[in-house]
């Protein structure tokens, strides 16, 4: 069924859709204070199991793994067996996995428990989007859509300033016991708030779904969005921890007013996107963006705190309009029946966009320095052994760190710091040129978006 056939009966008219949305809210909430939670939690989860750096790498990413993998089944598996239930199970099932992680004495049993994450997190996400598109009138769905994309940014921008806070007080167990309490609210909230809804039988759904214009390009734009947020998050906090030397929770300070800008970018994008469609919310947002990199590629060594935050804010107002409208092309255009499989498409390509944005930033930047170190070194004064002994760990200077060789002099340690901090911000601002031309050319992708408000459908 496409955009125009849908009819006012695939709605779920039982629904409390205020609550529905303070459900899917708070289950986003969880998944993304849960997400930033573990890089803060690393180093106490290090010293009370025992955890090498390859541990903390494997505690990290099966999440991500399994969540990869098991989004998409569990967007179908929503449709089949019901979206309520299925975020039912989701969020429970992530309550009691973040419960095991506070209880863990060892690395495996914290593996198996990520792991468990990931798969209720597959459950639970795209789960939240087909409710909400089944139960809001297509009319409402974009400022409701902006609401959820604000309150997911506010959770991610929060989260390590909350989790810095409760580990030094609380110990990092209590970090994911949290969720706990949170998951019963949610499920609580979801059972009274909206009746069980299936989708018909609809053979092939995904590839359907990929046959529309509409989604293939909304899958883009967001995929797009989770490159260029990704890969600015992951620059700016190795640029804030390893430069400027700051404490990841001070970096995560450093980073709130971008957040803040994110959650009123989403706001007024789901506003105008209701009003006017998705069409130049994207435009705008993309153009933003793109001007937002084009001012962090200025940023050098010892920029302050405005030098960062300002072009990082005029990003994050872009990135909020632009990621909320290309998401309602997804979950909006598609028929009720395949809402938990477009939801899955557009998480999906949110995870791919992100993993994609952290290993093409990464590897621009490590080229960058490659290129620039020698340079650097001789002009700072650092003899040409030693000189070489450092470009051979040039990987180290991909990160904002300096490789001291073992002995170094105060004098000869600063000239490297020197070096190592000019060298590997020359590659963070060639990796933000080269992003914001990326997404400048890209831009009219959103000129094939509907343009105008979504028609009103009557009862």
């Amino acid at each position: 069924m496409t955009r125009a056939g849908r009819s006012h009966a695939e709605r779920d008219t039982t629904a409390r859709p205020g609550l529905l949305l303070a459900a899917v809210c708070l289950g986003g909430m969880m998944v993304g204070l849960d997400g930033t939670a573990i890089t803060i939690a690393a180093p106490w989860i290090a010293r009370s199991t025992d955890a090498s750096l390859a541990d903390l790498t494997l505690i990290a990413n099966v999440y991500l793994v399994t969540l990869a993998v098991c989004i998409l089944p569990a967007g179908r598996l929503a449709d089949r067996v019901g979206r309520r239930a299925t975020f039912v199970v989701g969020a429970l099932g992530f309550g009691a996995c973040s419960l095991g992680i506070s209880l863990s004495a060892g690395v495996g049993e914290l593996v198996a428990f990520r792991a468990g994450q990931g798969l209720f997190a597959a459950l639970l996400q795209p789960t939240a989007l087909a409710l909400l598109s089944t139960a809001f009138p297509r009319e409402r769905l974009g400022m409701v859509l902006g609401v959820w994309g604000a309150v997911n940014a506010l959770a991610i921008g929060l989260g390590p300033v909350f989790a810095g806070f409760v580990v030094q007080g609380f110990g990092w167990p209590a970090v994911f016991l949290v969720n706990v309490p949170v998951a019963v609210l949610a499920v609580a909230l979801v059972r009274v708030a909206v009746g069980e809804s299936r989708a018909r039988p609809s053979p092939r759904p995904l590839r359907t779904l990929l046959g529309q214009r509409a989604t293939r390009v909304g899958a883009v734009l967001v995929a797009m969005s989770s490159f260029a947020v990704f890969g600015l998050l992951f620059l700016l906090t190795l640029y804030l921890q390893n430069v400027h030397g700051l404490t990841p929770s001070a970096a995560g300070a450093w980073l709130l007013a971008p957040t803040m800008a994110v959650v009123i970018g989403a706001l007024v994008g789901g506003l105008l996107t209701e009003r006017i469609g998705p069409r130049w919310p994207v435009v705008i947002g993309m153009v933003a963006v793109a001007i937002g990199l084009v001012g962090l590629a200025q940023v050098s060594v010892g920029s302050g705190y405005w030098g960062v935050a300002s072009p990082a804010m005029l990003l994050g107002l872009g990135t909020g309009a632009w990621v909320i409208a290309a998401t309602s092309t997804i979950v909006d255009d598609n028929a009720a029946d395949l809402a938990g499989t477009a939801s899955a498409v557009q998480q999906a390509a949110s995870q791919i966009g992100g993993v994609l944005g952290v290993a093409v930033i990464g590897v621009v930047v490590s080229v960058r320095v490659g290129d620039v170190l020698g340079a650097r070194l001789r002009e700072a004064g650092v003899s040409r052994p030693v000189a070489a002994a450092v470009a051979r760990a040039h990987d180290l200077v991909a990160e904002g760190r300096a490789p001291l060789p073992r002995g170094s002099s105060e004098q000869l340690g600063e000239a490297i710091r020197t070096a190592s901090h000019l060298a590997f911000t020359t590659g963070m601002q060639t990796a933000f040129l080269l992003s914001a031309a990326l997404i400048a050319l890209a831009a009219p992708l959103g000129l094939l978006l509907r343009a105008g408000a979504p028609e009103r459908i009557q009862p």
